[in-house]
């Protein structure tokens, strides 16, 4: 469950601190109604470099979305999001020119196409299984992602949007299962 934006201090209202699990239906209805065509607009492109991804790995653990999307901001940009991958589907992923293509686009190895789509800033966190033991570069870019979802933006100047202060969500596609 979604739970309440809240107050605190930052340009818009926030989710509370924290990774909160929801469904690509509560994430829609609550962030992209019929009524606000940026945000169905946003929505909507979403929905399709999801579908991309999924047909260049095959299956996707889950996605983490923040920013504005996810606030009280009237009209949003974009909506950020990382796509979770087991180690299995990201090597099927890259095993074709056009997984390559994708996967080079989310790790933002190719400065000429740094999107798949413009309203979508889309990025890609590969996850080995919980048996590898001390895998730091996976612990790093998980830490990473963890505090980049969880923070805010205040006033110009206010440097206490480097510290996680907001909540992000955690939408479960396909699952951490093989």
């Amino acid at each position: 469950m979604i739970p309440e934006l809240q107050n605190i201090g930052a340009l818009r209202k926030v989710l509370p601190y924290g990774r909160y699990l929801a469904t690509m239906s509560e994430v829609e209805s609550r962030y992209a109604p019929n009524s606000n065509e940026n945000r169905k607009a946003i929505w909507n492109a979403f929905l399709q470099v999801t579908d991309i991804v999924r047909q260049v790995y095959g299956k996707l653990a889950a996605a983490w979305i923040g920013g504005s999307f996810i606030t009280s901001e009237d009209s949003p940009h974009d909506i950020d999001v990382v796509y979770l991958v087991d180690t299995n589907s990201y090597t099927k992923g890259i095993s074709d020119p056009r997984g390559q293509f994708v996967t080079n686009i989310l790790l933002r190895k190719n400065d000429q196409n740094p999107r798949l789509h413009s309203l979508v800033d889309a990025y890609l966190l590969p996850i080995p299984p919980t048996t590898v033991v001390n895998d730091y570069n996976y612990s790093a870019a998980r830490g990473y992602w963890d505090q980049f979802w969880s923070k805010a933006r205040f006033e110009e100047g206010n440097d206490r949007w480097l510290y996680p202060a907001a909540g992000y969500l955690e939408v479960i596609i396909d699952g951490y299962n093989n």
